[in-house]
């Protein structure tokens, strides 16, 4: 069993409600312990969650606001974000828990040896760091004194979190900070550091454990297709791998969906439909027309 955490704020609603969806009908639930949604915004969007969305897995659901980690935002709402999504899983009951964006939809059926081998490590494949991140790369290498020459993989959603190891990088990375985790986080997220979530996890897994692949096999056989703003000139080919078989999940970011056509945007939600997803693509895309990311 593993726990399942989405990090939401307001114009995200009609993502979340698809993606709820898509984990009663691809989870079963017994696959599943608890489904954990945090607000990444203020206390009353909390009501507009409707736990009916999820199913036969509804009573799986707990909902609450990020103000119950005790601080208020200070940063930007992605970067609080990420904080979220470390904070929730240091609170799983479970030895693992799977942190998931709104707009991650499952499209197959769930089997617990995608996510973990025969000796319980997880099944993903590490990556090599990018340009993009070498701020984060940096710091996370002279905070913790290693060598970051490998990211825990996808290095994005969806992304297993050790349980305990997260508990073990709050402990102890308040010690070689001298402040609380949170505003250890918060106070180098942003400009120059510009530390990512899985980038400090990574750098602590191979600070804890001197190797990534204690906890991660590096081998992978499920894919995650994701198309960011800068992607949607390669919709088609991203488009033909979201149909394959080994696609698990699926998302096309808020940025992404706004530059996309309306014959992409059809054809992305006739898969869903198809996938038994939504029931009604005209009225998706009107709503999903309305989010802003």
């Amino acid at each position: 069993m593993l726990d399942l955490i989405t990090v939401v704020f307001r114009p995200e609603i009609p993502y979340l409600k698809i993606q709820a969806r898509s984990v009663e009908k691809y989870f079963a639930p017994d696959q599943v312990d608890t489904i954990f949604v945090v607000v990444n915004d203020d206390t009353a969007v909390c009501d507009l969650i409707d736990k009916s969305w999820y199913g036969n897995l509804a009573h799986k659901v707990v909902v609450y606001p990020y103000t119950d980690f005790g601080y208020i935002n200070r940063v930007g709402g992605w970067d609080n974000q990420q904080l979220c999504k470390i904070l929730a899983a240091a609170r799983s009951q479970c030895d693992w828990s799977v942190v998931l964006d709104a707009k991650t939809f499952f499209v197959k059926n769930f089997k617990e040896s995608f996510f973990f081998d025969q000796d319980k490590r997880a099944c993903t494949a590490s990556q090599n760091p990018l340009p993009v991140f070498e701020s984060a790369r940096t710091f996370v290498q002279n905070f913790y004194n290693i060598e970051l020459d490998q990211i825990v993989g996808p290095a994005g959603v969806p992304f297993l979190f050790h349980t305990a190891t997260v508990q073990y990088m709050l402990q102890d990375s308040e010690q070689l900070s001298g402040k609380k985790f949170i505003d250890f986080f918060l106070d180098n997220v942003c400009y120059p550091n510009l530390i990512t979530e899985f980038y400090l996890y990574s750098g602590y897994v191979r600070y804890k454990y001197e190797t990534i692949n204690s906890l991660y096999n590096g081998l992978q056989n499920w894919d995650c297709v994701n198309i960011a703003e800068w992607e949607t000139d390669n919709f088609d080919t991203l488009f033909s791998k979201m149909q394959k078989f080994r696609a698990l999940t699926v998302s096309i970011a808020a940025k992404a969906w706004a530059i996309l056509d309306d014959t992409q945007k059809t054809a992305y939600l006739e898969f869903l439909q198809q996938r038994g997803i939504i029931t009604d693509v005209q009225n998706t895309q009107k709503e999903l027309n309305t989010v802003i990311n």
